[in-house]
């Protein structure tokens, strides 16, 4: 058994500064006596882009009690309720996928995850998405808040997420860390101990810091999970197409200040648009088998109307790493995967890591041989990658055929398990049932995500819809409840703030 008292953080950025925040709360909440260093070199520049969370973000400032309005001034964010689909199905079709679930606040029906409001739309043949409250939220520009009392008040029991600069969030939860030392530095080697371990890192000024476990944020080049253990990749190439990302910003004005994402497919990829409070974060995610990144651009500038200014161009392989805990050394963040930022995976992914290892993993004294144990979370985070992957995958099932890179998507790219998926759904609606919870309750891929995107593609059967409202004798509470909830939304967006007026009221009162 090892004590842990030196804690090193390779790595600054979202992901670093989420492990350094987390940690250091286990510690100081478990009063315990450890050491939390961050690497943070001030010679790797950070590029500042818009990017996306899941809920799980907004549950995060909940559990650590960061206050949501400073977090809104400091990061420029704004609030996410969804993210719009467009042109994926086919040419002119647009889908919206809701981040919240109207089933959790309905009366149980039998069986218990039958999620029958939604069946009910379906036997209908209304958009699945229609019955959501968010899906309100993002086509009025809304936010489920009123200003009562010189205070703003929240009337929605759902959860929703942000919108921000990654560079910015950084920031912030560095701001907040408490008990860190911040080391300015750049990372050269490693010492090991004879069990396989790591016993030091070396720095370019010569220092050297002793570690008990290190969490390696050094994002894609993964300096100790990947140079030091020669940690296996496993690539999703073959199922997500996409590798090459050009990030850029739009200005922001009344008709692109949106309160969800936009994820508009291309000829050869998609672009997406994220606003914050200042600026539109933006790029074209492609696949260079089709187009180069002089195309791109050309093809982006055309859809647009209007020239664009690439911050870069990132080339990546989606995929992940066979273990993301080895000995002493834990991956967070790109360091451990990556997959292309669809459905904001990434952050979603690296707080699940975090809470997950900080919760059930990370105690005072560890045994870095304990080889059930790590085997048990690497398991357990690579089966979230895979669930990621599946599920993105199963947004390319698509009609259209306008360009080479849509015939190849649709001919080579749709996998095994997408497959199967569309398959089990033909017969029976996405339920629950169909999803283990392997992570101890913290959110994942389930049908409540599922659900908007296989009936936004048209992949649900109006027929086996019926039969199981049928089966179930669960018509007319599905009707009852989807008419009252109908109304209560409704009634929701009426009174509710607009997304500008929210962030004015947030950020200037």
């Amino acid at each position: 058994m090892k004590e842990i008292k030196n804690v090193v953080i390779l790595g600054g950025g979202t992901a670093g500064w989420l492990a350094a925040y987390i940690m250091s709360d286990f510690f100081y909440s478990n009063k315990l006596n450890a050491n939390v260093k961050v690497i943070e070199s001030s010679k790797i520049p950070t590029i500042g882009v818009g990017e996306g969370t899941t809920s799980i973000f907004y549950e995060f400032l909940k559990k650590y009690n960061l206050d949501e309005t400073d977090f809104l001034k400091e990061t420029k964010a704004t609030l996410k309720f969804g993210i719009v689909h467009k042109d994926w199905k086919e040419l002119g079709y647009t889908y919206y996928g809701p981040i919240d679930d109207p089933q959790l606040i309905a009366p149980k029906g039998k069986p218990e995850n039958f999620e029958y409001l939604k069946a009910y739309a379906v036997a209908a043949g209304r958009p699945v998405s229609e019955i959501h409250l968010h899906t309100l939220l993002m086509q009025n520009k809304k936010v489920p808040y009123v200003y009562k009392d010189n205070n703003l008040e929240l009337i929605s029991p759902f959860y929703y997420a942000y919108h921000f600069d990654n560079s910015l969030v950084a920031s912030y939860l560095k701001k907040r860390s408490q008990n860190i030392e911040i080391i300015d530095d750049i990372y050269t080697s490693s010492k090991m101990n004879d069990d396989g371990t790591v016993k030091s890192l070396h720095f370019e000024s010569g220092l050297e810091l002793e570690v008990d476990l290190v969490v390696d944020c050094s994002g894609f080049r993964k300096l100790i999970i990947g140079d030091q253990y020669k940690t296996k990749w496993k690539s999703y190439q073959d199922n997500l197409p996409v590798n090459r990302a050009m990030p850029f910003f739009l200005d922001i004005n009344e008709d692109n200040y949106i309160n969800y994402t936009l994820a508009w497919a291309q000829k050869f990829g998609w672009m997406w648009q994220i606003p914050t409070q200042e600026r539109i974060g933006a790029g074209y995610v492609y696949c260079d088998q089709f187009i180069s990144p002089d195309q791109a651009q050309e093809e982006i500038e055309k859809v647009l109307g209007h020239k664009i200014e690439p911050r870069r161009d990132i080339k990546f392989n989606s995929g992940r790493l066979e273990k993301y805990w080895v000995k002493n050394c834990l991956a967070i963040g790109l360091s451990s995967g990556f997959l292309e930022p669809l459905e904001a995976t990434s952050i979603h992914s690296t707080l699940v890591q975090l809470i997950l290892f900080a919760s059930e993993y990370l105690k005072k004294e560890m045994d870095f041989n304990d080889d059930t144990k790590i085997l048990d979370f690497n398991n357990r985070i690579g089966r979230q990658f895979d669930d990621f992957k599946t599920f993105l995958n199963m947004h390319y099932v698509s009609k259209r055929r306008d360009s080479k890179f849509w015939e190849y998507v649709a001919d080579e790219c749709i996998s095994d398990e997408t497959k199967k998926l569309i398959s089990l759904w033909q017969d029976e609606l996405p339920s629950l049932d169909h999803f283990d919870d392997y992570l101890s309750g913290l959110p994942h891929v389930q049908s409540q995500l599922y659900y908007p995107v296989v009936d936004g593609l048209g992949l649900l059967n109006k027929e086996s819809a019926r039969d199981q409202m049928s089966k179930y004798d669960l018509r007319s509470t599905s009707r009852k409840f989807y008419n009252e909830f109908s109304e209560k939304f409704n009634e929701i967006i009426k009174n509710s703030l607009t997304h500008n007026q929210f962030i004015d009221l947030s950020v200037n009162s």
